[in-house]
């Protein structure tokens, strides 16, 4: 049988500190008690019958009341019982420790007695620290007082309020790209406890989503677009790209390279530059790739056919043996040569290309070992947007490329970048 741990407020009346322990009959007892000359400590182990019934009575102390023995419990004590952030840090601290102690045991918060700030304090570390939270019940003479002899000690309900809170820690990893830790976190709640069907509802919600755009963030669209359907109407400038991206609807054939760019930018967003600068790189890559295939002749800079080309262009491969591939560099030389828009909007960005092109060289995700910060994301990404803009400009080519949405409260919203 697994031992039982029971942490109590102690203040006021010693009747529900009393029925706790009873009820719960405890192996071991943590009493959260106020010090000082009227504070709630004499009402554990202090002489003179210092408890007091509700007929006005005087009782004997409650370790006396319960049969605790002494060597069965230990206090946590409070100089300051209406201070909530000094009360949270003590009781922190000696639950944690107590805990650590009793590694395996059950453990049971109850907070009827003590200070409002106290039971606040012990309600908020039982929450944090995984603790079952208790309270006394009973019929009420008003207010504030339950009538002697009808209290009895029962569990509180905190799976929602624990649900409630890692969903809000699922948002803030959704918001910065980490879909899958999102879904993680709060999957594993639809099995730990029953949940009212609304809660059911908002995770199964969230855990989906996650899953759909951590599909599309590893660039399996398909996937993405079956997963993500439910939710179409919520997502729909997303929607209409993550379609052309799957192959369901026609587009300009330039959008992988938008999707690698804002790609790009989630990756960024979360300090990982060298994956982005990678991905900015394949971009303007795939970019030029793109323009020679749709060409008339179309191109292809992986398998170049030379004798597709122009016969002034074509001398230039001429002493190449077998099949003909092109790096970044030489696609661009050769649309230029070809007088593509696209090739001559390369021209005056050649140079700076070019200085950010070996600085993601040097990059250890490359041929180097230097990793990238933002500064050269920065300087790449604008590099890369502005190359697009001006080819795609030249081409009276336009593409709407949205970023993921963001989540608040469950809502998703359109992001400012």
């Amino acid at each position: 049988m697994t031992s039982t741990m029971l942490a109590l407020t102690v203040g006021g009346s010693c009747a529900p500190v009393v029925t706790a322990i009873r009820d719960y009959n405890p192996d071991f007892v943590v009493f959260i008690v106020s010090t000082g000359t009227r504070g709630s400590r004499a009402m554990v182990d202090g002489k003179d019958k210092p408890c007091s019934a509700e007929d006005k009575s005087i009782l004997p102390n409650i370790l006396d009341q319960t049969g605790l023995p002494r060597e069965k419990c230990d206090f946590i004590e409070l100089d300051e019982p209406d201070t909530l952030h000094l009360c949270y840090q003590k009781i922190r601290a000696g639950l944690n420790k107590h805990a650590t102690e009793r590694a395996g045991w059950r453990k049971l918060a109850d907070y009827t007695g003590g200070t409002k700030t106290m039971t606040a304090a012990l309600a908020i570390v039982a929450l944090e620290l995984g603790w079952e939270l208790s309270i006394v019940r009973g019929n009420r003479t008003d207010l504030q007082k339950v009538r002697d002899g009808t209290e009895m000690a029962s569990l509180v309900n905190t799976w929602e309020v624990r649900a409630r809170q890692q969903m809000e820690q699922s948002e803030t990893l959704f918001n910065q790209y980490a879909y899958a830790s999102a879904g993680q976190l709060v999957e594993n709640l639809m099995r730990a406890a029953p949940l009212s069907t609304e809660l059911q509802h908002d995770i199964q919600r969230i855990v989906t989503l996650s899953r759909g755009f951590d599909a599309w963030d590893r660039f399996d669209h398909v996937r993405a677009l079956q997963i993500l359907a439910p939710y179409q109407s919520e997502i729909v400038p997303q929607w209409r790209f993550l379609k052309i991206l799957a192959g369901q609807s026609k587009g300009t054939g330039y959008e992988p390279v938008f999707d690698l760019i804002r790609n790009a930018e989630r990756r960024a967003a979360r300090g990982r530059y060298d994956d982005a600068v990678a991905r900015l790189y394949r971009a303007l890559e795939m970019l030029a790739q793109i323009r020679l295939v749709q060409r008339e002749p179309s191109l292809n800079s992986s398998d170049l056919k030379t004798d597709l080309l122009p016969e002034a262009v074509r001398a230039k491969y001429a002493n190449r043996q077998g099949k003909i591939k092109l790096a970044l560099q030489e696609d661009y030389d050769l649309l230029s040569e070809l007088e593509d828009p696209l090739g001559k909007a390369f021209e005056p960005e050649h140079k700076k290309i070019l200085a950010l092109l070996e600085k993601r060289n040097a990059s250890i995700l490359a041929h180097g070992v230097t990793p990238c910060d933002k500064a050269i994301y920065d300087e790449m990404h604008d590099g890369t947007l502005r190359l697009l803009n001006i080819g795609l400009t030249a081409l009276n080519i336009k593409v709407e490329c949205p970023q993921f949405p963001q989540m608040k409260q469950g809502k998703l919203y359109q992001p400012s970048i």
